[in-house]
């Protein structure tokens, strides 16, 4: 759970920062504030579609594999921003597509480790632990941002926040396995405490893939699909709004 809050963390970080490097980026392009749009919102280009190919992945390959590719993915094109910028516009706006693209893996991955490594008594807890991450980075990134880039220029906060994703990706690989019955260090108890409360998961053989393709259909012919799409609607066009006045 903790791991999974970092990674939400350093995504929701890595994607307000241009919220703060907007500004000094406009005036030293001399974008007009329409086209100041247009670069904020090409991290949605590439977010738009990305979650549900992203949960269609992590339905065949697994949460932990699909996180460490998308955290590393999105590291890599935050870290390649200001290379990026200082060679051509649309090569910046390229990374943050790529960005927004990587980044839509994250929320399918974190309720795929979810399910499978904790009991139903747990789970929302667990998701709480991991969306408060998701808060924090809203607050890292705005408030570390200006500090960091008064000291080390506009596309610091970039750089450092690239670097933390990175290392992120090492911990994530060596210290997390995809379900609990492949951790080399769990104890028999924890197990058995965990199996037993995921009566409604079908436990998964270690490397099973389920190669099945998600009932798109299905879930579209259902009215809780169609509430939370409509919320989820509702919070992206309010939330860029709050970041955009401020």
């Amino acid at each position: 759970a903790a791991m999974l809050g970092l990674a939400l963390a350093l995504c929701n970080a890595d994607r307000v920062v241009m919220s703060v490097a907007i500004v000094p980026l406009s005036q030293a392009y001399g974008w007009t504030p329409s086209f100041a749009g247009v670069v904020q919102s090409s991290f949605l280009w590439g977010y738009l579609v990305s979650p549900i190919i992203g949960g269609a992945l992590v339905d065949y390959y697994g949460g932990k594999r699909v996180m460490a590719y998308g955290v590393a993915l999105w590291s890599f094109a935050t870290f390649l921003s200001p290379w990026a910028a200082a060679r051509s516009l649309w090569l910046f706006i390229s990374t943050r597509i790529l960005l927004g693209v990587a980044e839509g893996v994250a929320l399918p991955c974190m309720n795929n480790m979810v399910l499978r490594w904790f009991p139903r008594t747990e789970r929302s807890s667990a998701v709480g632990i991991a969306m408060a991450g998701f808060q924090l980075g809203n607050t890292i990134g705005l408030l570390l941002s200006p500090i960091i880039m008064s000291r080390t220029g506009t596309f610091g906060p970039f750089v450092i926040f690239g670097l933390f994703g990175f290392l992120w990706v090492l911990v994530w690989i060596s210290a997390i396995t995809g379900t609990p019955g492949e951790h080399p260090q769990i104890s028999a108890y924890e197990l058995e405490y965990i199996t037993k409360g995921q009566k409604l998961v079908k436990p998964q053989v270690q490397g099973e893939r389920l190669r099945k393709i998600p009932p798109f259909r299905n879930l579209l012919s259902k009215w809780p699909t169609w509430a939370l799409i409509s919320a989820n609607a509702m919070h992206s066009w309010v939330t860029p709004i709050n970041l955009t006045l401020g």
